[in-house]
């Protein structure tokens, strides 16, 4: 068991603190020295050794040899072996596994593990895949798709599928000290850490501390803190704070700005090229649903009617035919033919007749105007372009007499009771939601602020600012809103909404993942993981580690996380924090 004593920073002469860890550990390579003298190479080796190996209890990847006689792993073995006279002093493990006395005992002892080509001793249909010797059933996991927490496929993940460990045990890939596949085990693989290590820094290198979630391949919480004394948290000062469920509200800013509502804004011009003969209408003007804004002059307007008129007397010629020949048909003097010939042009009438009328109404008209055009004949060219809704006149580029086209924009009008306000959001984390009330600041209305509420959110993330864009509506009675200002919006995420907290004060980082001490007793303290949610001045939302009832350590979490640090130097899950701290 691995424990170091270190004074305390606070009390130098009177606190030790013991920070214990797994027993298990990596242990460093030195260099080789030759064989000791009178030792035959031929007399080491697994078949020498006075414990017979056992490779259902595993295979401990760590050392090289059956988990049943690693004495590295099981500290109760050594007796076993000095009493045979299997002990290498020199390096503090058996002779017969060895591997700097005798290097080719390595190779001996390898032969043994399961899962290895050409060793005989990998179950039936079992075959090694890279760093994983046993692939169970695929329909007990999702392929490749990694698992979050522990930092493996999830395919294999033992702790997320215990169904999974009897595969593993049968395969002797199983670590009996810390209850997973060997193949999986942080503490005694390495090099398995620090791809993981590796893999996950990458991945959230971008994130804030606060948002990232605990790293896989850390193992700081494996560790327990203890204090020599029960008054000793006391004496150095270490405060608690019970973690419970409390109102929290939170609220984000981020960027607006204003612009007219989008269903109550119309962009208009001609729908016909013409002349503009007369504009009734000034920029600023309040106006109702169908006032004329300005009346347009168009040729086009006017050959549209006549198509529409000649339509009509086509078909009232075309059912005076038919009518007539459909009685002499009766009566046997005409014949059938003729009949059918006349009633298929009075057909084509119609349609025509339907057509030209359609192209009036595509051209602005009214069906007011089309009936009236039908009773009256006029084919006047004067189109008057109208207002679609209440609103007031925003824009205006119509001059009288200057020809426009369909593409030029004439008129603006906007119902400015209502405006919106665009929000880009820069925390991807925070889920805005429909209905979450807004406040609005904006420049040059110190003091003042105006309430809406989200109507819209979108689906994706901005491309060129990597920003989460919303909209929120306001009223706007006395018209203080202007499209185009600029301001802060602060939206209400968390309205005095219960959640499990925690001082901000009691979260510590220790290099790679964000960590609180939970009280045990009066001298002993375990470090936790913990995944954090949304927070407000001085509280974080805990949403994974802890529980409800559970003492954090507050004041002093720090001088604890300091500790864990020293005692994890060379073997932790941060190396690049680690050694920025030596």
């Amino acid at each position: 068991m691995r424990t170091i004593y270190i004074p305390t920073p606070l009390l130098l002469a009177a606190a030790i603190i013991s920070v214990t860890g797994c027993k298990k550990s990596e242990e460093p390579q030195s260099a080789k020295p030759p064989a000791a003298a009178g030792k035959s190479a031929a007399a080491f080796g697994p078949d020498t050794s006075p414990l017979s190996p056992d490779l259902s209890k595993g295979w401990c990847t760590g050392h090289g040899v059956p988990e049943s006689v690693c004495t590295r792993c099981d500290e109760s073995l050594i007796e076993k072996f000095k009493s045979a006279g299997d002990w290498c002093k020199e390096h503090g493990l058996p002779e017969t596994q060895c591997v700097q006395c005798h290097p080719e005992v390595k190779e001996r002892w390898e032969r043994l593990k399961p899962g290895d080509k050409g060793s005989g001793n990998a179950p039936p249909g079992d075959e090694p895949h890279g760093a994983f010797p046993v692939i169970p059933d695929s329909s007990t996991g999702a392929g490749g798709e990694a698992c979050e927490a522990h930092g493996i496929p999830k395919s294999v993940c033992t702790r997320c599928n215990p169904a999974l460990v009897e595969s593993f045990k049968k395969a002797g890939d199983w670590c009996a000290e810390h209850e997973v596949p060997e193949s999986q085990c942080m503490k005694c693989n390495a090099t398995l850490r620090e791809r993981i290590s590796t893999d996950f820094n990458q991945k959230y290198a971008a994130m804030p501390r606060s948002q990232r979630p605990p790293s896989p391949a850390c193992t700081n919480d494996k560790a327990t803190v203890r204090l020599v004394s029960a008054d000793m948290a006391r004496r150095t000062g270490l405060t608690f704070f019970e973690v419970a469920r409390q109102p929290l509200t939170y609220s984000v800013t981020c960027n607006a700005e204003i612009a007219y509502d989008g269903n109550r804004f119309a962009q208009l011009s001609s729908r016909v090229p013409g002349v503009v003969r007369g504009v009734r209408v000034d920029l600023g003007a309040k106006v109702a649903q169908g006032n004329v804004l300005a009346v347009i002059d168009s040729p086009e307007l006017a050959a549209a009617k006549s198509d529409l008129l000649q339509a009509m007397s086509s078909v009232a010629l075309q059912t005076k035919s038919f009518e007539r020949e459909s009685a002499l048909g009766k009566t046997g003097l005409s014949p059938l033919r003729d009949v059918q010939e006349i009633e298929n042009r009075l057909t084509e009438a119609r349609i025509a007749e339907s057509l030209a009328a359609q192209k009036l109404r595509l051209l602005g008209l009214s069906e007011e105007e089309v009936a009236y055009l039908r009773e009256t004949s006029d084919t006047s060219s004067l189109l008057s372009l109208t207002a679609p809704f209440d609103g007031e006149v925003v824009e205006r580029t119509a001059v009288i007499g200057e020809t426009v086209e369909t593409s030029r924009m004439l008129f603006s009008v906007a119902d400015t009771a209502r405006m919106w306000a665009m929000l880009d959001l820069a925390e991807p984390r925070v889920q805005l939601r429909v209905g979450m009330r807004v406040t609005l600041q904006l420049e040059g209305f110190e003091g003042d602020s105006f309430a809406g509420q989200i109507a819209w959110v979108s689906t994706k993330i901005d491309p060129r600012t990597r920003t989460l864009k919303a909209r929120a509506e306001f009223v706007n009675p006395e018209g203080m809103l202007k499209a185009n200002m600029f301001g802060q919006a602060h939206v209400q995420v968390r309205d005095n909404e219960q959640a499990l907290v925690v001082p901000k004060e009691a979260v510590q980082w220790d290099g790679c993942c964000n960590m609180v001490f939970v009280k045990e007793n009066d001298t002993t303290f375990e470090p936790r993981k913990v995944r954090l949610g949304l927070a407000n001045e001085d509280l974080f939302e805990v949403r994974d580690g802890v529980r409800e009832g559970e003492r954090v350590v507050v004041a002093g979490s720090f001088l604890l996380k300091t500790e864990i640090l020293k005692g994890e130097i060379g073997a932790g899950c941060c190396p690049d924090d680690i050694k920025k701290k030596k």
